[in-house]
């Protein structure tokens, strides 16, 4: 388990009021090679001003969950199930039932729900410069005239540390670093105040220093904005170090959700407990174990039957996790386990 465990504090977060309710969400992609489950049944809340973070390996469904959250999933995949209710002082409105390109979810797309994408490059035109894109985002949700709008974004790049944001804001995409890339894609979602900011992946296109430097800016601004963040990534130490909860992903299904501090102090699952042996401990040297998981992932048409993780489980109950889906138990206050063992 990573050494450094950021625990904000489930407690400033558990008695506010959610923010975003998602209620068995099934999203599966179909093609001539048959129907791909790629997110099956997932459950959380993320409630005002909380970081939730969604881990697991690669194909798990994390992403594929936030592109269910803003209707941008690809055209050969559909919700097929579930509710995703985006709280506000007027009720609840459930984004599944919205037509995916209306302009009710056009509206709450970067006013309501921000992402910043895995590969800033691709999250920008490579023909307009930042400002333009920025600008549009700006005029489109806050009805601004241009040179308001071009005063927001400047402000919007200096507070997210952009080096000469007067400047910069008339540069293409293609003419910055890496770095400035990531932190002029979390000025224009940061732009319009969101009151949820997805990050997939936020620290993947940037070598090891800009990492430190991204994870402590979302820790400020999230900070100072009073937002709700969901970080997705496959890496437990960003986890440990942004976020106030957890949710482990495999197969598409949520195995197991609870406070950062219970779930890497005594994780529950099976696969949880192997995502966090696997990962090398601070101050303990290079004679130390890294235990790996046993097997592989499944192909995506592959599901095995009953616990999709019972061919890798070092607890496997022959007859039961190979026979019957494991049910989702809660063992404490927002600590909740998809398996077997404790049913």
């Amino acid at each position: 388990m990573n050494a450094v465990i950021h625990q904000q504090g489930a407690s400033r977060t558990s008695e506010k009021p959610p923010l975003l309710s998602v209620k068995d969400l099934s999203t599966y992609f179909f093609s001539r090679e048959g129907v791909l489950k790629a997110v099956d049944g997932v459950s959380f809340e993320i409630r005002r001003g909380e970081a939730l973070g969604i881990a697991g390996e690669s194909g798990c469904g994390k992403s594929v969950t936030a592109q269910s959250i803003l209707r941008l999933v690809p055209s050969n995949g559909r919700i097929v199930g579930g509710q995703i209710l985006l709280h506000d002082d007027g009720g609840a409105t459930d984004l599944v039932k919205l037509n995916w390109k209306g302009p009710e979810i056009r509206r709450i797309r970067g006013k309501e729900i921000a992402m910043i994408f895995q590969e800033p490059m691709a999250g920008f035109s490579m023909v307009y410069t930042i400002g333009n894109q920025t600008i549009e985002a700006i005029r489109l949700h806050q009805h601004c005239s241009q040179a308001e709008a071009r005063k927001i974004a400047i402000e919007t790049l200096g507070r997210v540390g952009m080096p000469k944001p007067e400047q910069t804001i008339d540069a293409y995409p293609y003419a910055l670093s890496g770095g400035m890339r990531q932190r002029a894609m979390i000025a224009m979602a940061l732009s319009c105040h969101p009151s949820l900011l997805i990050a997939d992946e936020p620290t993947t296109a940037v070598d090891v220093t800009i990492q430190a430097q991204v994870l402590e800016l979302l820790k400020d601004l999230q900070r100072d904005m009073s937002m709700a963040l969901m970080v997705i990534t496959h890496d437990l130490a960003v986890i440990s170090e942004l976020c106030d909860r957890v949710m482990i992903m495999y197969l598409g299904k949520d195995v197991e959700s609870a406070p950062a501090r219970a779930l890497f102090s005594d994780p529950k699952h099976p696969y949880t407990v192997g995502l966090l042996k696997s990962v090398p401990e601070l101050g303990r040297g290079r004679g130390q174990e890294i235990a790996a998981i046993s097997g592989s992932v499944p192909g995506p048409y592959e599901r095995p039957r009953g616990c999709s993780f019972h061919p890798r489980c070092p607890r496997l109950i022959q007859n039961v996790c190979d026979v019957e889906p494991p049910p989702q138990v809660e063992l404490a206050s927002s600590h909740r386990v998809r398996c077997h063992l404790y049913a």
